[in-house]
C-alpha cells in the first residue's frame, strides 16, 4: 500500500495547543490566579541602605599575633561570621542604638509601637549577608520611607562594633586584677619550690635536674649487681673444682696439666726411670742364661726388684707433693672467690640500702622540677595576657567598619506593573511549553511512520480517527485501499486466510475485520469472518448459534456455525466464537481442516485472533495459520508494547506478517493530511476550496459561536 501520504506527527507548538488547550488553559489561569496577589505584594516600590564591616581571620593586634584567637580553618572562621551576624540584630545592640539616636535627637519609633515591638521589628527587618569571596559583612535595610533608614543602620553597625570590641576584652580591670594577684602567687611558690630544690641539691651532691637527669645510684646499684653475680658464679666454680679434684684426685682439664702429666715430664723422675730401664735390661741380659739356683741370678733379682721399689717409691712421693700443692691451690682460690663474695655482697647491701633514700630525694628533686616548670609557664601565660589586656585594650580587633550606610536616594523595585506583565508572560509560557512538555513525555505512538519503524516492516494499510462526516468519508477510503491490498497478496500468493490481532485488548481488531470484509463483499468476492478471539469475543456474534469452539469440540458441523452478521447495512457470513469459550481453542488439527475447506468455498477469510501480548491463543493460532496482520491502536499503544510484540514475532517467526495502524489522529493544522482528505473528498484543489486560512477560519467559528450565544441570551424566555 501507497504510504507517502501517511499523516507525521512532531512536536508542534500550535498542535500540542490544540490538543491539550483545557490543560494550557487551567495551568495559565492557575499561575496568573497565584501571581497576581504576589505581584501585588512584592511590586511595592522600596528604599534601601547599608553598612559594610570587615571580619577580619586573625585578631588585629597592636604588638603581635595572638595565636589564642586566630582561626585555623575556613569552617571557624565562617562560625566566628555566623556568630557576629547574630549579634548586630540582637536585642540588647538595637536597644543601645536606639539610646544613642534619642541623644541624638532622632526618634523613628512609631506611636503605636512599644519599644519592645519595635525593637524585635528592627531584628527583622535588619539584614545581614556576608560578600561571597571576601572578609566583608553587609548590614543593611529595606524600608518605604527613606529618611530613617540610613541613621538607624550606622547606629546599629557603630553599637555592634563597639559591643563586639568591649567583649573580645570583657572585664579587662578585673581580669587585670585577678592575674597580677595569680602571677605574685606563682612567683611566691616558684621561690619556696627552689628553695626545696637545692637543698636536696646539696644532699645528693647534683647541680642539674632537667629532663634527661638520670640518677647516678641506678648506675651503681646496676654494676655492684653484676659484679655480685660474677663473684658467686666464681666462687661456684671454685668449690665445683675442688671437690671434683678431691673426688677424682685428679685435676679438671680448665687448670692445664693433669698430676700424670706432670709426673710423666718430671726431668728427675725421668732420669731415674731412665737409669732402672737401662739397668733392668743389663740384669736382664745377666740373668737370661742362669738356672734359679745360680748365686747371680738371685742376686741379679733382688737388684731389679730393689731399683724398681727406689722407683715407685719416688714416683709415689712425686705424686703426694703435686697432690698436696694441687689442693693448697684449689682450697687457696676457694678462700679467695668466697672472701670476694662475701666484699661484694656487702657493698651491694649497703648501695641498695643508700639508693632507697638517694632515689627517693631525686624523685622529690625532679617532682619540684617539674613543678617549677610547670609554674614558671603559668606565670609566663599570666604575664603574656597581661600584657594583652594592659596594650592591646585599643586594638582594632576582628572586626572594624569599612564603609558606613548612605542616605537612600532613589526607590528600588520592580513595580507593581512589570511584575504583573512578568506573570502573565510567565503563565503564557508555562501554558505554551506544558503542551509541548506532554507531548515529548507521551510514549504512545501517533503516526504509522513510527510502527513501521519500531517493527521493521512497511504499513499494509492505516485508519484515520473517526471524529465527524469527513473523516468517516475518507475513511471508507482507507479501508478500499487496504482491500485492495488484500486482492493483490491474494492473487500473488494465492493465500485466501488472513489473521488480524492486536497488540493489547482493544476491539479494534472487529472494526477492521468488518469493515474490509463489507468492503470486499460490494466489490463480489465471497468473504467469512472468523471469530478466533478467546481473550474477548464479539459480543455482536449471535451466542445462541453454535460457533468455532463447537466445532473444534467436535459438537457442531462445520455447516451449521456458519451465521449471517449484519454489519453497517451489509450482512456477512460469520463465524461466532461459539457456546465453549472456557477453554480457549481447541483442536488445532481441526482448525487447519476448516481453513482449508473455507479456501475452497469463500475467496477471504478473515479471522480475528486474541491480542498477541495477552493470550497464549494468539501465538498458538499465528503458529497454526502461519501469518498474521498486527492491528496497532495509535495513541493507545506504547512504543515498548510495540517492541514487545516485534520480539514475540520474531520467536514465532511465522511466514508472514502485516501491519495495520488504526485510529490514527488526523492533526489539523499539523501537516498535508487534511489538504489530501479534503481534495480526495471535494475533487477540488485545497487552496481554492479553503477561502480562508486555518486562523482565520477559526476566529470566524469563534465569531459565530459568540453571536449565537449573545443571540440566546437575548431571546425572550417564553411564560
Amino acid at each position: 500500500m501507497d504510504t507517502s501520504q501517511l499523516p507525521g506527527r512532531g512536536i508542534k507548538p500550535l498542535l500540542s495547543l490544540r490538543n491539550h488547550s483545557k490543560i494550557s488553559a487551567m495551568i495559565w489561569l492557575l499561575v496568573v490566579l497565584v501571581g497576581t496577589p504576589v505581584a501585588w505584594i512584592k511590586g511595592q516600590s522600596y528604599y534601601g541602605v547599608e553598612a559594610v564591616f570587615q571580619v577580619s581571620p586573625n585578631y588585629m593586634k597592636t604588638l603581635s599575633t595572638d595565636k589564642e584567637v586566630e582561626f585555623q580553618s575556613n569552617s571557624q572562621y565562617r562560625e566566628f561570621v555566623n556568630h557576629l551576624s547574630t549579634t548586630v540584630r540582637r536585642y540588647d545592640v538595637i536597644q543601645r542604638a536606639l539610646k544613642k539616636l534619642r541623644e541624638e535627637g532622632i526618634d523613628n519609633q512609631p506611636k503605636a509601637l512599644t519599644e519592645r515591638k519595635y525593637i524585635e521589628q528592627l531584628q527583622k527587618l535588619v539584614t545581614v549577608r556576608a560578600i561571597p569571596d571576601t572578609y566583608m559583612v553587609r548590614v543593611g535595610m529595606e524600608g518605604p520611607k527613606k529618611e530613617p533608614l540610613a541613621p538607624t543602620v550606622n547606629a546599629i553597625t557603630n553599637t555592634f562594633l563597639e559591643v563586639t570590641k568591649s567583649e573580645q576584652i570583657y572585664g579587662s580591670v578585673e581580669r587585670l586584677e585577678m592575674l597580677q594577684d595569680k602571677a605574685a602567687t606563682l612567683e611566691s611558690e616558684i621561690t619556696q619550690l627552689e628553695a626545696q630544690r637545692v637543698k636536696l641539691a646539696e644532699v645528693l651532691g647534683l647541680t642539674t635536674f632537667g629532663e634527661n637527669a638520670i640518677n647516678p645510684y641506678d648506675s651503681m646499684l646496676f654494676q655492684a649487681r653484676a659484679k655480685y653475680t660474677t663473684a658467686s658464679i666464681e666462687r661456684a666454680q671454685a668449690e665445683a673444682t675442688l671437690n671434683a679434684f678431691l673426688t677424682q684426685r685428679e685435676t679438671p682439664t680448665s687448670l692445664g696439666r693433669s698430676l700424670m702429666e706432670m709426673r710423666l715430664q718430671d726431668n728427675g723422675l725421668q732420669s731415674l726411670r731412665n737409669e732402672v730401664v737401662k739397668r733392668s735390661e743389663e740384669l736382664g741380659r745377666v740373668v737370661a742364661g742362669l738356672e734359679d739356683k745360680h748365686p747371680a741370678k738371685k742376686s741379679s733379682t733382688a737388684e731389679l726388684e730393689t731399683i724398681n721399689g727406689r722407683l715407685q717409691a719416688r714416683e709415689a712421693e712425686f705424686e703426694k707433693a703435686a697432690f698436696d700443692n694441687v689442693k693448697t691451690r684449689l682450697v687457696a682460690s676457694v678462700q679467695q672467690t668466697q672472701q670476694v663474695e662475701q666484699v661484694v655482697e656487702s657493698a651491694l647491701k649497703q648501695i641498695e640500702g643508700q639508693a632507697a633514700d638517694y632515689a627517693r630525694n631525686f624523685q622529690n628533686a625532679m617532682r619540684l622540677t617539674g613543678d617549677i616548670r610547670k609554674r614558671e609557664d603559668e606565670h609566663k601565660q599570666v604575664r603574656d595576657r597581661l600584657n594583652y589586656l594592659q596594650s592591646e585594650s585599643s586594638a582594632i580587633g576582628f572586626v572594624r567598619l569599612v564603609t558606613p550606610a548612605l542616605p537612600a536616594e532613589t526607590p528600588q523595585g520592580v513595580g507593581k506593573v512589570k511584575l504583573l506583565l512578568l506573570v502573565l508572560v510567565l503563565a503564557t509560557a508555562l501554558a505554551l511549553v506544558a503542551p509541548i512538555a506532554l507531548d515529548m513525555l507521551d510514549r504512545r505512538i501517533y503516526t504509522v511512520n513510527e510502527a513501521e519503524k519500531l517493527l521493521g516492516i512497511p504499513a499494509a494499510g492505516w485508519q484515520l480517527q473517526i471524529e465527524d462526516m469527513s473523516s468517516k468519508l475518507y475513511a471508507s477510503e482507507q479501508t478500499r485501499r487496504f482491500a485492495s491490498t488484500l486482492i493483490r497478496n491474494q492473487a500473488r500468493a494465492q493465500q485466501r486466510v488472513f489473521a488480524f490481532s492486536a497488540v493489547k485488548s482493544e476491539h479494534t481488531t472487529s472494526t477492521v475485520t468488518l469493515d474490509t470484509a463489507v468492503v470486499l463483499q460490494q466489490l463480489g468476492l465471497r468473504v467469512l469472518v472468523v471469530d478466533a478471539n478467546s481473550f474477548s469475543p464479539n459480543p455482536g456474534f449471535d451466542r445462541t448459534v453454535p460457533g468455532l469452539t463447537d466445532y473444534l469440540a467436535t459438537d457442531a458441523a462445520l455447516d451449521r456455525i456458519v451465521q449471517t452478521y449484519v454489519h453497517e447495512g451489509t450482512a456477512l457470513p460469520a463465524v461466532g466464537f461459539g457456546t465453549l469459550g472456557d477453554g480457549g481453542i481447541q483442536r488445532l488439527d481441526l482448525l487447519k481442516q476448516a481453513t482449508q475447506q473455507w479456501s475452497e468455498m469463500y475467496d477471504f477469510v478473515l479471522i480475528e485472533l486474541p491480542p498477541v501480548l495477552l493470550s497464549a491463543d494468539a501465538e498458538l493460532l499465528i503458529d497454526a495459520l502461519g501469518q498474521v496482520f498486527m492491528v496497532v491502536q495509535a495513541q493507545s499503544v506504547s512504543k515498548g508494547e510495540i517492541t514487545r510484540a516485534k520480539r514475540l514475532l520474531e520467536k514465532l517467526d511465522p511466514e508472514a506478517v502485516g501491519l495495520f495502524v488504526n485510529n490514527i489522529p488526523l492533526f489539523r493544522g499539523g501537516g498535508y493530511m487534511q489538504e489530501v482528505m479534503v481534495e480526495t473528498l471535494t475533487k477540488e484543489r485545497f487552496s481554492r476550496f479553503m477561502s480562508l486560512s486555518q486562523l482565520q477560519l477559526e476566529l470566524q467559528m469563534l465569531r459565530l459561536r459568540w453571536a449565537q450565544w449573545r443571540n440566546r441570551k437575548r431571546a425572550p424566555r417564553s411564560p
